[in-house]
C-alpha cells in the first residue's frame, strides 16, 4: 500500500506538470464530434471550426478572469 501511495505522490505532479504544458503549448484541440469527418459547419460545440479549446486551457482562462475582476 505504501509503493502505491509513493507512487502517486511521485508521478501525480509529474502528470499534472506535463499537462499544464501541453495546454500551454497547444491550447486548441480537435473537435470531437467533428473529428471523423472534418469541419462540420452545423457543430455547436466548434461553430464549424473544427477545433475546441482543452479543458485545461479553459480553466485556465476562467480562473484568470476571476482574479483578473476581483483585483480591479
Amino acid at each position: 500500500m505504501a509503493t502505491v501511495i509513493a507512487l502517486l505522490v511521485v508521478c501525480l505532479p509529474i502528470l499534472t506538470l506535463g499537462y499544464v504544458c501541453w495546454c500551454y503549448a497547444s491550447p486548441w484541440g480537435t473537435c470531437r464530434r467533428c473529428a471523423p469527418g472534418g469541419k462540420n459547419r452545423t457543430c455547436r460545440a466548434c461553430d464549424g471550426t473544427g477545433m475546441r479549446p482543452r479543458l485545461g486551457w479553459q480553466l485556465y482562462v476562467h480562473f484568470r478572469r476571476l482574479h483578473r475582476d476581483g483585483t480591479r
